[in-house]
């Protein structure tokens, strides 16, 4: 009984440390975020140095993500799933961000 007593009790406690990186709201900005940047990543990127492919996927996938975070199924994912994707999409926002940084100026001259 104490073993389901002290799990119970830590899976309540990391609902509340995670309550606000899981929430569908929390989600649904980090997506509409990574959404926006892939946007001004295609703006910007060449073809040789920004897989635009992978620019556009990245657009669709956090399309569907932010309309899935809208619906009901979506509160029934568990907290450690939610947390799961919480981390893919700060970790698709860092290699996007260090895509763009890659990418080279279209321009010589210094403004």
């Amino acid at each position: 009984m104490f073993a389901w007593l002290a799990k119970a009790f830590g899976s309540i406690k990391d609902r509340i440390r995670y309550k606000e990186k899981v929430s569908p709201e929390a989600i649904r900005v980090l997506a509409a975020e990574l959404c926006e940047l892939a946007r001004m990543a295609e703006m910007f990127a060449n073809e040789e140095a920004a897989p635009i492919d992978r620019i556009k996927r990245i657009q669709s996938e956090t399309g569907q993500l932010i309309e899935l975070t809208g619906r009901a199924e979506f509160r029934r994912l568990s907290v450690q799933r939610r947390l799961e994707l919480h981390e893919s999409l700060v970790d698709s926002k860092r290699h996007l961000l260090n895509t763009m940084q890659a990418t080279p100026v279209a321009t010589d001259v210094i403004q």
